[in-house]
C-alpha cells in the first residue's frame, strides 16, 4: 500500500475525495499520497488543496477533486454551481506548487488534473461538458491508473525515476510533521474502512437469503461474528425467536451488548454461551448441577463430561425436557468449538440438543458459523467435523468467506513472519495482504522479570500522545487465565487508567482477558504479555495461544516476550 500523508482530517472531506482515496490506497509502497496540503494563491492567501501524489516515476501530481463536473452554458458564459471555470482553481494550485518547486530547487516535475470519481468518458473525446478531456481524471481513468492517469499526464517523463532522496525532499516540504491529530484521524479512517467493507460483505447474505440453512467457514478476520449478527437480526426482523449460542464467554458477554444496542421491531434474539444453556436445560429435573470452585481440572470435566452426559440423558428422555426452551431459528458462532460427537462411538454431539431446541428441528431457519482451523488443540480433534456438522440439517448451503479484512498490511506481514505448523493453516487463510490499509507497525520487546507493568504503562501512554489509541481502546491479553497470575500481578490501574475485565463494565476502562478467553473478540490496539516467542521448538498449544492473542489486533499490536512458560 503507499505511504500516506493525511493532513485533512476525515470530516471536512467530501464524499468524492472518500472515494478517491479509497482508490489510491490500492496503489503500492512505491508511491506516496499526501491528502491535503496547503498553498499561498496569487494573493498570498493560504488556500487547501486535496491531493499531491508522488509517483516512483515522473514526478508529483496536483489532483484536485470535485463531487460532480459543473456544466458550463455558453449562451451566458456562466459554470453551473461554481463561480468560475473550476480548472482556473487547478491551475492556481499547480503553479503555487511549481512555483514552491522552482524556488526550493526541488527536483521534479509537476502535473495537474481535476479529479470527478463519479463521471465517466473515453479518454479520445476531446472536451467533458465544455472541459479539455486531457486535464480530468473519472471513475474510469482511476481503476487503471498507471496507463490511463500516470502515463497519461507524465508522458515521456515517466522513463525517469524518482530517487528516494528527492522523494523525502519532497514529503518533508509538502507533508506536515506527525500530528497525534492526523494519525488519530488516518486510523479513525481505517476503522470505517474496514467497517465499510464488511457491510458490503452482506450482500452475500442477501444473495443467499433464499437459503434456509447455511454453513459459513472462514478464517480469522473475515467476519464470522459480525456476518452472525447480522443474520440473527434478520431472522428476528421477520417475526422468529432466535437463539444466539457462542462458545466463549467473553464473546457471549459482548455480544448482548451489541444485540442490546439493536433496536428490534420484530422477533427476539436470545444470546447464550453453550455452558449456560447446558447448565439451563440439565436442571429442569430439579437438579442443581453446581460446577466445582477453584479447580479448573474439575471444572472442565464438569463442562465436558458430567454436565454434557446429563444434556444427552435427558434427550432420551422426552416427559423431563418438555420445559426446555423453544426457538424459531438457530445462529450459532465459533461453531468449531462445539462438539458434533458425544464420543468416539456416537455423532450428533451437542447439536443434537440444539436442534431440540428448535419448533421445526433439523428443518428449522439455521446459520452457523465455524473455521476448524480455530478449534484449540486442547480440544479433542476427533469431537468436530464439519461433514457430521452438515448431515445434521435438511438443507444447508455451504459457504466460504473471503480472506482477512480487518488487519492492517503490516499486521498482516508480521503474522505471516512468524509461522508454526500448528497455525499455518490459520496464517495461510489469511490471503493476501497487499489490498490491507497501511498502519502502526507492530512492537516487539523482550523484558527483564518484573518489568511488564511499566512497560505496559509506556505503551500505552505513547500511543495515546501519539493519537494512536484511547486507553479505552487497548485490549491486555495474557497467557495465564488470571491478571494475578501474570506479569502484571494484582493491579487495577495502570498509568492513572482503570483497569478491568471485558466481563465487566468498562467504560473509560483499559480492559484484559487472558488469550483463550479472548476468541472472537477483536479491538483497535492489543497489547499480548507473558507468551514465547514463536519457533519450530515451540509446543503446538504455545503457538496456537500466541496467534489467537496477536490476531484480536486490528490496527496497533505489542508484543511483550517472556523467555519462560
Amino acid at each position: 500500500m503507499a505511504r500516506w500523508i493525511i493532513q485533512r482530517p476525515q470530516e471536512h472531506s467530501h464524499p468524492a475525495e472518500v472515494r478517491v482515496a479509497e482508490q489510491l490506497r490500492e496503489l503500492d509502497d512505491k508511491w506516496t499520497v499526501i491528502w491535503g496540503y496547503y498553498y499561498a494563491d496569487k494573493r498570498g492567501t493560504e488556500r487547501e488543496g486535496d491531493f499531491l501524489v508522488i509517483g516512483p516515476a515522473g514526478g508529483m501530481l496536483v489532483l484536485e477533486v470535485k463531487n460532480s463536473l459543473p456544466r458550463w452554458f455558453s449562451a451566458t458564459g456562466r459554470w453551473e454551481g461554481e463561480h468560475d471555470n473550476p480548472i482556473n482553481q487547478l491551475m492556481d494550485e499547480w503553479s503555487a506548487v511549481v512555483g514552491i518547486v522552482k524556488s526550493e530547487d526541488l527536483p521534479t516535475w509537476v502535473a495537474k488534473a481535476l479529479c470527478v470519481p463519479g463521471e465517466e468518458a473515453p479518454l479520445e473525446q476531446e472536451t467533458v461538458q465544455g472541459l479539455q478531456r486531457s486535464l480530468l481524471v473519472l471513475g474510469n481513468d482511476l481503476a487503471d491508473w498507471l496507463p490511463r492517469v500516470w502515463f497519461r499526464l507524465f508522458d515521456w517523463r515517466v522513463e525517469f525515476p524518482v530517487p528516494l532522496a528527492d522523494q523525502e525532499r519532497l514529503l518533508n516540504r509538502f507533508g506536515a510533521s506527525i500530528d497525534p491529530k492526523n494519525t488519530r484521524s488516518f486510523l479513525d479512517h481505517t476503522e470505517e474502512l474496514f467497517q465499510r467493507q464488511l457491510t458490503h460483505r452482506f450482500q452475500l447474505l442477501d444473495q443467499l437469503s433464499g437459503n434456509r440453512q447455511l454453513l459459513v467457514c472462514g478464517g480469522t478476520g473475515t467476519g464470522k461474528t459480525w456476518h452472525a449478527i447480522e443474520q440473527a437480526s434478520r431472522y428476528a426482523s421477520s417475526g422468529k425467536s432466535v437463539l444466539f449460542l457462542v462458545y466463549n464467554l467473553a464473546l457471549t458477554t459482548q455480544l448482548r451488548r451489541l444485540i442490546g444496542m439493536r433496536k428490534l421491531e420484530n422477533g427476539s434474539i436470545t444470546v447464550m454461551g453453550w455452558e449456560e444453556l447446558f447448565l439451563q436445560l440439565a436442571r429442569v429435573d430439579g437438579d442443581q448441577m453446581i460446577p466445582p470452585e477453584d479447580d479448573p481440572a474439575a471444572l472442565r470435566e464438569f463442562y465436558e463430561q458430567t454436565l454434557t452426559g446429563k444434556v444427552r440423558a435427558l434427550l432420551d428422555q422426552p416427559e423431563t425436557h418438555s420445559d426446555w426452551p423453544q426457538f424459531d431459528a438457530l445462529v450459532a458462532d465459533e461453531a468449531q468449538d462445539q462438539d458434533t460427537a458425544w464420543d468416539s462411538t456416537a455423532n450428533g454431539g451437542w447439536w443434537d440438543a440444539y436442534r431440540a431446541l428448535l419448533h421445526e428441528g433439523s428443518e428449522s431457519p439455521a446459520s452457523i458459523f465455524y473455521d476448524p482451523a480455530q478449534r484449540p488443540p486442547f480440544r479433542d480433534p476427533d469431537r468436530f467435523d464439519a461433514a457430521d456438522l452438515r448431515s445434521g440439517w435438511s438443507q444447508p448451503a455451504h459457504v466460504r468467506l473471503q480472506p482477512a479484512l480487518r488487519y492492517t498490511r503490516p499486521l498482516w506481514s508480521f503474522f505471516q513472519q512468524h509461522r508454526h505448523p500448528a497455525i499455518n493453516p490459520m496464517l495461510d487463510a489469511l490471503g493476501r495482504g497487499d489490498h490491507l490499509p497501511e498502519g502502526p507497525e507492530p512492537e516487539l520487546h523482550s523484558i527483564d522479570d518484573g518489568s511488564a507493568l511499566s512497560k505496559v504503562e509506556e505503551i500505552i501512554a505513547r500511543w495515546k500522545s501519539d493519537g494512536l489509541c484511547r486507553p479505552d481502546e487497548v485490549l491486555i491479553l495474557h497467557r495465564e487465565s488470571s491478571i494475578q497470575a501474570s506479569a502484571l500481578g494484582d493491579t487495577r490501574v495502570i498509568g492513572g487508567h482503570n483497569l478491568r475485565d471485558v466481563l465487566e463494565e468498562s467504560d473509560g476502562a483499559i480492559r484484559h482477558t487472558s488469550i483463550n478467553k479472548a476468541k472472537g473478540l477483536d479491538s483497535r490496539a492489543v497489547i499480548l504479555i507473558g507468551c514465547e516467542p514463536i519457533s519450530e521448538s515451540l509446543s503446538d498449544f504455545d503457538a496456537y495461544t500466541w496467534f489467537m492473542g496477536v490476531s484480536r489486533a486490528r490496527q496497533l499490536l505489542a508484543v511483550i516476550e517472556s523467555s519462560k512458560p
